[in-house]
């Protein structure tokens, strides 16, 4: 009997042991596009841009006919670190006021959507960082943001999540190399206008990240498992569990 719990008790350790382990990846860079800006910045959020705060809009806020939306910059991923698809992959974000007395509450939630995109929308967009972008924010946001792949009635401040693991494991197999993220509020049909804000990782670190579980390979299972067994075998030699 004893050696039955120690085996149980070994088993579990082992599981803990070689369970999945995560990368925890911040964004390069966090922007954001908006029909309010006026001449050629028109990508606002760089580091050194002094904008803590950016936005997503409903559809056509206030009438206005380009709304607004944040794009991450996850080009540090490499899709080599991985051996296997993933399991999980988690955005987070920090939900803050916008600034303009048009944020989401409970009594107004605002539905956020998560995407993928077809470019680079830092080189294909054209603003006074990258003249020799070739289209405006507005095509960039009708022609090259996939369908949402994840959204969040969000309806308070504080942290929010998206579960983005078809999307990065689109960008694990090869099928999308443009390792950018959308948030948008393009999907709400509230009929509300709102202009709701999220912390600026640029400007306050950890404000976005991205969690990204990692499977190892069976082989390398299978002998961390053997490992693990034998060195906490050893280990529990003389240890009573009853």
């Amino acid at each position: 009997m004893v050696k039955n719990i120690r085996l149980v008790f070994l088993s579990s350790l082992v599981i803990s042991l070689v369970g999945e382990a995560s990368i925890v990846l911040a964004p390069k860079n966090s922007v954001m596009t908006s029909g309010f800006f006026q001449g050629v910045d028109q990508v606002r959020g760089y580091e050194g841009d002094s904008r803590p705060i950016l936005r997503a809009s409903s559809p056509a806020p206030f009438g206005l006919e380009q709304p607004e939306g944040i794009y991450f910059d996850f080009t540090s991923f490499d899709p080599a670190s991985f051996d296997n698809r993933t399991t999980s992959a988690i955005l987070s974000v920090t939900s803050i006021s916008g600034g303009f007395n048009a944020d989401a509450d409970p009594e107004n939630p605002f539905l956020v959507s998560i995407h993928g995109v077809g470019e680079n929308p830092l080189l294909a967009i054209a603003d006074d960082t990258n003249p020799g972008g070739i289209m405006s924010a507005i095509e960039f946001e009708s022609t090259h943001i996939f369908n949402a792949v994840s959204s969040v009635s969000v309806n308070s401040l504080g942290l929010v999540t998206f579960d983005v693991t078809d999307l990065i494991n689109d960008w694990i197999d090869g099928e999308n190399s443009n390792y950018f993220i959308a948030l948008t509020g393009k999907n709400d049909r509230s009929g509300s206008d709102f202009l709701h804000g999220f912390s600026n990782s640029s400007e306050v670190p950890a404000a976005t990240f991205l969690t990204i579980a990692q499977i190892p390979e069976p082989s390398e299972l299978i002998l961390l498992t053997t490992g693990s067994l034998a060195l906490l075998a050893h280990r529990s030699r003389g240890v009573s569990f009853l």
